[in-house]
């Protein structure tokens, strides 16, 4: 069973994410369609490696991960995680289980976790870096008003070849 509800939209509900999560986390990430997105998940997740994932950085003070639920089942990943900077950046990320694609939760949880990380964490900015040929995460960003902000030139090597990531980001004073 997901955590608690901490932030909740009309269908997308944050919950924090528990130990009993990790079967989801694990099993989700290794899906093909969300691991060729991810930027940094380049080997198969087992168990001892969900599990290090949950204690070092679910449970760290400088990242916060929600759990993103629809009617209470488990359907993705929502993030902010703190760059530590004196300038207050905050770098989003998220993925949803393809059996939930297309059905506005994603819209919703990152519209939910703008609103927390810029009205209860205090940050100035928050960005996105997205894979050039992921079309569904750039028409999420743009459609939140996110500005395309660069491109990094063959900065990700995936799938057997480098790509480009394409930077989005947002202030604070912009938002809304």
């Amino acid at each position: 069973m997901p955590g608690p509800v901490f932030l909740e939209g009309e269908e997308a509900e944050l919950r924090t994410i528990e130990e009993g999560d990790i079967e989801f986390l694990r099993d989700s990430v290794n899906l093909p369609v969300i691991r060729r997105n991810i930027l940094s998940v380049r080997k198969p997740e087992n168990r001892a490696s969900s599990e290090d994932f949950f204690e070092n950085v679910v449970c760290s003070d400088n990242t916060v991960h929600f759990l993103i639920c629809k009617d209470g089942e488990r359907a993705g990943i929502i993030s902010v995680e703190d760059k530590g900077t004196v300038e207050k950046l905050g770098q989003l990320g998220l993925w949803i289980h393809p059996d939930y694609h297309n059905q506005g939760l994603g819209t919703e949880s990152t519209k939910l976790m703008i609103e927390h990380a810029f009205e209860q964490l205090d940050y100035h900015k928050l960005y996105a870096r997205v894979h050039e040929n992921n079309e569904a995460s750039q028409a999420l960003w743009e459609k939140l008003e996110f500005e395309k902000e660069g491109r990094l030139k063959e900065h990700c090597y995936t799938n057997g070849e480098y790509i480009d990531v394409i930077m989005y980001g947002m202030l604070r004073r912009d938002w809304r």
